[in-house]
């Protein structure tokens, strides 16, 4: 199947907030107001999203021979790597072992973990269920995960409090999102005639920009309205790179520098968390003291743009190695 410039493009940018996120995050330690609270309500669910976007084949049915063959190439990128670097970042960072497999957010590495946990579900999902009731089964199966990953509601689940950590747990409300995008790759000719109405996108951006301003009387984080509110920024996001296509295509640099990182995000997410200058926010201090957003997110954008620019230094270099290039990034092995 071709692939879509401007979904890479996406993927791409969506990494690079990611990043911004992580530095701002460990850096300045954001006041009220900081826009990363805003690019939280779309981050992490456009990257499930378009994670089940690519992930989804029409040509694939979910046998017992295809999720074998399937999950004998995910195993060794989707988890044996990434705990790879996971050991190494608690080796480095002085972290018990016990401490950091019993951590619900494995200190940031907990997305390619989860993303394994995710393909276990839809793939078996389709397999036991191979007709249109699949979706449904996916549908509401994220539709329960998501107030049920809830801390109030997850304290009082009958399971050992370690057992729903190492499982991340707490990280399942993404799960409706990757169906979303796997229906959405599916639909897509549908999905498009929707984004091409003229009202869903005013009436996105409408809600969306009046909503910041009462974001003390209606938080857009609690769970309850940060879920409409993150359909709301997809839709805005998710447009704005398909009406833009032309901008983010091969043909222009703005589209060859998003879509490589698109196309590298595991590089930067498995390498990032060893660059992320934990000591910063001791030398900047103005930002404790008073919020400046603007200047707080152009200086995380600032550090951002490096870090990921030496990932993908890091990870070109590891993939000199044909054989580290398949193991650690899932490269198509050289014959």
């Amino acid at each position: 199947m071709k692939r879509i410039e401007y979904i890479d493009a996406l993927r791409g940018f969506t990494m690079f907030l990611v990043v911004v996120m992580h530095v701002g995050n460990s850096c300045f330690e954001p006041q009220e107001g900081s826009f990363h609270g805003i690019l939280g309500l779309v981050r992490m669910p456009m990257f499930f999203l378009i994670s089940g976007f690519v992930f989804y084949k029409v040509s694939v049915i979910w046998n017992m021979t295809q999720i074998v063959s399937f999950f004998k190439k995910k195993i060794p990128v989707q988890l044996l790597s990434p705990l790879l670097f996971y050991l190494v970042y608690l080796h480095v960072h002085r972290i018990g072992l016990y401490n950091g497999i019993f951590d619900g957010p494995k200190h940031g590495y907990w997305f390619t973990f989860v993303l394994f946990e995710y393909y276990v579900f839809y793939t078996f999902v389709c397999f036991f269920m191979r007709n249109r009731w699949s979706e449904l089964v996916l549908l509401l199966m994220g539709s329960c995960f998501y107030p049920f990953s809830w801390p109030a509601i997850m304290d009082a689940f009958p399971i050992p409090n370690n057992i729903l950590e190492f499982f991340s747990f707490q990280h399942w409300h993404y799960f409706i999102f990757f169906v979303f995008g796997t229906l959405m790759r599916k639909y897509f000719d549908i999905v498009q005639k929707w984004l091409d109405s003229k009202w869903l996108l005013p009436f996105c951006i409408l809600i969306f920009f009046l909503e910041i301003p009462f974001e003390n009387v209606i938080p857009i984080n609690s769970a309850i309205i940060g879920f409409p509110m993150s359909l709301i920024g997809l839709v805005i996001l998710f447009s704005f790179f398909r009406n833009k296509q032309a901008l983010f295509s091969h043909d222009t640099r703005l589209g060859v520098l998003f879509q490589y990182v698109g196309r590298r995000t595991l590089d930067v997410y498995l390498i990032h968390y060893f660059l992320v200058p934990l000591r910063l926010r001791e030398v900047v201090t103005v930002f404790h003291n008073h919020s400046m957003p603007i200047i707080e997110f152009m200086v995380s954008t600032i550090i951002a743009i490096l870090i990921i620019a030496m990932c993908l230094l890091i990870g070109n270099i590891i993939r000199l190695s044909p054989f580290l290039a398949h193991w650690i990034f899932g490269a198509k092995k050289a014959y």
